[in-house]
């Protein structure tokens, strides 16, 4: 019975040592200090990475305001390249005083302050207030606020680090527009060179047109005939005039909407622009054309040059020696494209070059007779039409084109 009253008395004597009140105002202490841990870590979480240093500052001073209502806080900070700092304060509601830029201290007006450097940041951390336990060494609050200005000054450096990225993306964007508008220029001689490369078929055309009709008209009335003639004359300036648009508005070009356009119209076009070059070079015509050709989806101008491009180097092609340019043209309702195959029974191409001819300024044509531009435009306009182009040859015998385009 004695063993059993003094196992009691032992465990009623452990329940009492367990049980002592803990010493006034610790607990809240002790739980005040956990709160201002856990935001001082969320403020580190929720520091954004995508924004410049004045946000980050100020978002800061925002939240180290809420956690210290009692406290006057300021960030001075030196930007890169700047005359004067820029400072930024917190002041509190409930105390009668002002930031003050006149020496280190930011709030003298306050018993104590603390003033930390941001030393990565180049920055200092201020910290104001009556309660003189923040400002005592060592503390608890001694330490947070230096884990505090820790978290501030990486949130500076590293929204630094994010403006220099932008400022370097933003000269990135302009190296790059400068670029493409050096490419531009750069192409500009080409261009031009290709104005000059298709004003010469209709510039022809006037000039045979006109010498025609003077000698005509000197002799007698115009027949029917003529005034055909001088239909296509003001076709041909017409021509010219677009081409000359086209040029002026090359930095600014012109939307040219897509329709629904007929390939026989086109073709008919393009072969009387040409119609002087297959008279100079004896070249005949075989026309092939279904009577319900599909239409394609395009921009007809532009289909045009295409067409007086091909010709015109077909007949160059039977220069010397004449022969049959034959056009022929069918639709494919499985591939949803129209077909065009355009042969010539000139010199052929060597097989060397082949690989070259829409390559730009490349031509196997004499000096002065063309630009080496005429298949390389054909190439981009139709695929910027979603077309295609191939092309074969043999020496002696011709070539042959053969062309792919959308149906409208």
């Amino acid at each position: 019975m004695r063993r059993e009253l003094k196992k009691r008395a032992a465990r009623g004597k452990t329940l009492s040592l367990q049980s002592e009140p803990v010493p006034s105002g610790q607990h809240a202490r002790v739980e005040a200090n956990a709160h201002l841990q856990a935001e001082l870590l969320q403020l580190a979480l929720d520091l954004p990475i995508d924004v410049g240093e004045d946000q980050v500052t100020n978002l800061c001073l925002d939240r180290l305001s809420r956690m210290l209502p009692d406290c006057a806080l300021g960030a001075v900070v030196q930007k890169p390249n700047a005359a004067q700092p820029r400072i930024s304060v917190r002041l509190p509601s409930a105390l009668a005083v002002e930031a003050s830029t006149g020496d280190a201290r930011l709030f003298p007006g306050l018993p104590h302050e603390r003033i930390i450097p941001l030393t990565d940041a180049g920055a200092t951390l201020h910290i104001a207030g009556s309660e003189v336990n923040l400002f005592a060494e060592p503390s608890f609050e001694s330490a947070w606020l230096n884990h505090a200005a820790q978290v501030v000054g990486t949130g500076i450096v590293r929204a630094r680090s994010f403006e220099q990225a932008e400022l370097a993306a933003l000269e990135l964007r302009r190296l790059q527009a400068k670029f493409i508008q050096a490419e531009k220029l750069a192409s500009l001689g080409q261009l031009v060179a290709g104005v000059v490369h298709e004003l010469n078929n209709p510039l022809t055309s006037i000039v045979n047109y006109s010498e025609h009709l003077l000698a005509r008209l000197s002799a007698g009335a115009p027949t029917l005939e003529d005034r055909e003639r001088i239909q296509r004359i003001a076709e041909a300036a017409e021509r010219i005039l677009k081409f000359s648009r086209a040029l002026v508005l090359y930095a600014r070009p012109a939307r040219h909407e897509p329709c629904a356009v007929g390939l026989r119209d086109v073709i008919e076009k393009a072969l009387i622009f040409c119609e002087h070059e297959f008279v100079e070079n004896q070249v005949r015509i075989d026309l092939r054309l279904p009577a319900e050709l599909p239409a394609v989806r395009g921009v007809f101008d532009q289909l045009t040059q295409v067409f007086v491009n091909l010709f015109t180097n077909a007949a160059h092609a039977m220069h010397g020696r004449g022969g049959t340019l034959c056009i022929a043209a069918a639709g494919d309702a499985q591939t949803e494209r129209v077909v065009v195959e355009v042969v010539d029974q000139g010199a052929g191409i060597d097989p060397s070059a082949l690989e070259q001819i829409f390559e730009p300024f490349f031509s196997t044509k004499p000096d002065g007779r063309g630009t080496g531009l005429g298949l390389s435009i054909v190439q981009d306009v139709l695929q910027a039409h979603g077309g295609s182009i191939q092309v074969s040859s043999a020496l002696g015998q011709g070539s042959t084109f053969r062309l792919c385009l959308p149906l409208a």
